[in-house]
Parts: structure tokens; sequence; C-alpha cells
């Protein structure tokens, strides 16, 4: 599972190189739809994304097992707590793991934002502007509920925060 994992490249001597700026972001009127995402949280609770319409929304994808997801934790909650005053959103989508260990993630974390869970990795899937495949991932969606932003690697909160800023009060 680790090798879906996406760590940071480097160069020709074996040492990390700096990434380039993980969020790309969309232009309103190229924008698409997210999908209709539903499921269980890590609770078993149901959850339905399009009960979130209105709000900007975070979504992140991240496993148990890769060390990236780890690395980046604290930054989304901290992003969580610093614009739930704005009405932003924060959702993990927990793929290819195992609930016990999502949980112990969580609560190692102290993560506060809910989470679905997804065993089988399939909710990846359905976002065409991520690679199903690697992690971690986050996803930004617009208060219409379309693709704003994507990272398709760690975020910082300094990166992510700006970004979901400028959508909530702009939009």
């Amino acid at each position: 599972m680790a090798a879906w994992c996406l760590q940071q490249p480097n160069d020709a001597d074996g040492q990390a190189r700096p990434a380039a700026t993980a969020i790309v972001q969309f232009s309103p009127a190229s924008r698409q739809a997210a999908p209709a995402l539903t499921g269980h949280l890590l609770d078993n609770s149901a959850f339905r994304l399009a009960e979130w319409r209105g709000s900007v929304v975070v979504i992140n994808f991240w496993a148990s097992w890769c060390a990236p997801c780890g690395d980046e934790a604290p930054d989304l909650q901290a992003v969580a707590e610093a614009t739930a005053g704005l009405g932003v959103r924060v959702l993990g989508v927990n793929v290819n793991d195992d609930r016990d260990a999502a949980r112990k993630f969580v609560d190692s974390y102290r993560l506060t934002y809910p989470s679905l869970f997804d065993p089988a990795g399939e909710i990846p899937l359905t976002f065409p502007a991520i690679s199903p495949r690697t992690l971690p991932n986050t996803v930004v969606l617009d208060q219409a509920g379309n693709v704003a932003a994507v990272a398709q690697r760690k975020v910082t909160r300094t990166e992510l925060e700006a970004t979901v800023r400028a959508l909530a009060v702009t939009e």
C-alpha cells in the first residue's frame, strides 16, 4: 500500500528537492461539478456532500499508512479551525485502510473534522481532477459544489488556508 503514498522527489544526489506549489486553482468558468459524494463516516454515520452545498469544502484523501498524510494532518486541522467562522468545511476521505487504524490516526492527530471510510479506494476514482493512485490528494470545492482547486501532494496550512479564504470571501 505505501507505494501509493507520494513522497518528496529527490535530485540526482538523493537530496529532497522542493516541490512546486501544491495547489492548482481553476477559473470559475472552467470548474467542473464535484461528484455526488455519499458514504459512511468512520463513526458509521451516513454522509452526503450535497448537505454541505453553500460552503467552501476541503476534501482530503488520506490513509493511516501514508507518512505525508500524517505530516499534513495538523495543517488540515489548523485550516479547519481557522476557517470555520467563514463557513469552510473539511472532510477527510480515508482510503484503502483499516477502520481501526484510521480511527487511531484521527485520534493521534486530534482531528475534529469528519472522515469518510472508503476501504476499497473507490471515491478517488470519481474525482477526475486528481490521481486516484497517489496520496495525499486535496480537492477544494466552491460554494456551488464545483472543483475550484486541487493539490496532488501534501499541502501546507499557509497555501491551503490562503486558497480557501479567497474562495470563502470572494464567492
